[in-house]
């Protein structure tokens, strides 16, 4: 009996065994790919074209992304114009048609210890003759989290053809590159060179800016083709983008903006633009003024002050001021030759009118007024008006 149950046992493993821990076939690791670039930009400023784009945010798959460690700039360039492409679609042969002119990592850079800066320091010494320093391309950042990159077209070079860009990102950690981004196509053209001599005066109620006409374009050309200007204005304390503040273009060198705020910092600049409508084809950047309003400025002063006498009294009446910022009065009073006025109210008042109740008769008295801004400013007294209160039983 025993005999049977091995045998019957020994049979069971032979039909099972075989399929117990069978291994199927071996996968390759899924490789993380970044999604492309879907929102490239690009836009001819000047001697410059500027590129914009928003990283992606998630790999192919749809895992997300976080961080990009790096990005390349890619340029084609073609003596005729572009053939027609569908919009938005990635360039994928890009690679076989341009070259790439930038690499830019996009990673903070650790910092070095002592021992690693000593040792690069004496490596970047043997080699200074006999290497010169390659200029490093880096981009900034927009206001809306995305990325900005100037490529400088030069003096010459670039007339005749058109110029592709395209950008792909890749991944930090597996340093795998996306696919290229969407294709845009620039054909530059002769563009004013900046303005100049940009200055900043401030008044009570406006900034006023003044700027030079360019001298020529920006590849040296005469004369420039400036057919108005632009100004832009920046909040550098905010993260916001410049924005322009002339509502039309502007023919002359000067405008007055009216529509700001004191005690906050702002940054102006000027472009030049080849034309008179929108889209405008503008300039590089002029270089920027910082101005810092500060409301020093006083109230107008009064105005239509008349003393009115009673039987012991003599009341004041004026004009109500007009300005914004008006916090109220101060009367002004001395008698018939002292030197000095003396102020009657502290703190200053609100209403236009004062009477004056602490007066002797048969003395003259002389009152001025001045206005008070919530900021402290005070005007210039007003014209004097005097009056004298006579007691009709000496």
């Amino acid at each position: 009996m025993k005999a049977k149950l091995l045998a019957a046992a020994a049979v069971l493993v032979l039909l099972v065994g075989p399929g117990c821990g069978k291994k199927g076939p071996i996968h390759a690791p899924l490789v993380l790919v970044p999604q492309p670039v879907e929102s490239l930009k690009a836009v001819q400023r000047g001697g410059q074209v500027i590129l914009e784009w928003t990283n992606p945010e998630s790999f192919i798959d749809g895992r997300p992304l976080g961080e990009i460690g790096a990005a390349e700039i890619w340029l084609e360039e073609r003596p005729e114009a572009p053939s027609k492409e569908t919009p938005g679609q990635p360039a994928r042969d890009f690679s076989a048609r341009g070259k790439r002119i930038a690499l830019i990592s996009l990673q903070p850079k650790a910092a070095a210890s002592d021992q690693e800066k000593a040792a690069k320091s004496q490596a970047g010494k043997s080699k200074a003759a006999a290497e010169k320093p390659r200029p490093k391309k880096a981009p900034s950042r927009t206001p809306g989290g995305g990325l900005s990159f100037a490529y400088s077209l030069g003096s010459t070079g670039w007339t005749g053809k058109t110029f592709i860009f395209a950008v792909r990102v890749s991944d930090p950690k597996n340093k795998k590159y996306s696919d290229f981004s969407n294709e845009v196509s620039i054909k530059p053209q002769v563009l004013p060179g900046p303005p100049a001599g940009i200055q900043a005066e401030i008044l009570a109620d406006r900034v006023d800016i003044r700027w030079k006409a360019p001298d020529a374009n920006f590849d040296s050309s005469k004369p420039p083709l400036a057919k108005g200007y632009n100004v832009y204005r920046l909040e550098p304390e905010s993260a916001g983008a410049p924005i322009r503040v002339n509502a039309a273009l502007l023919t002359g060198t000067e405008f007055s903006d009216r529509d700001f705020l004191f005690d906050r910092p702002y940054r102006y600049f000027v472009r030049a633009s080849a034309s008179d409508s929108e889209p405008y084809l503008e300039s590089d950047d002029s270089p920027a003024v910082d101005v810092l309003p500060r409301d020093v400025f006083p109230p107008a002063v009064p105005s239509g002050l008349a003393a009115l006498k009673s039987q012991d009294v003599i009341t004041l009446v004026w004009d109500a001021g007009k300005d914004s910022d008006l916090a109220g009065y101060k009367v002004w009073r001395k008698t018939e030759g002292q030197p000095d006025f003396v102020c009657l109210t502290q703190p200053p008042i609100i209403e236009n009118t004062y009477t004056d109740r602490a007066v002797e008769k048969n003395k003259r008295y002389e009152y001025a007024i001045s206005a008070v801004d919530t900021r402290g400013n005070e005007s210039a007294k007003s014209a004097p008006v005097s009056e004298i209160i006579k007691d009709p039983n000496p």
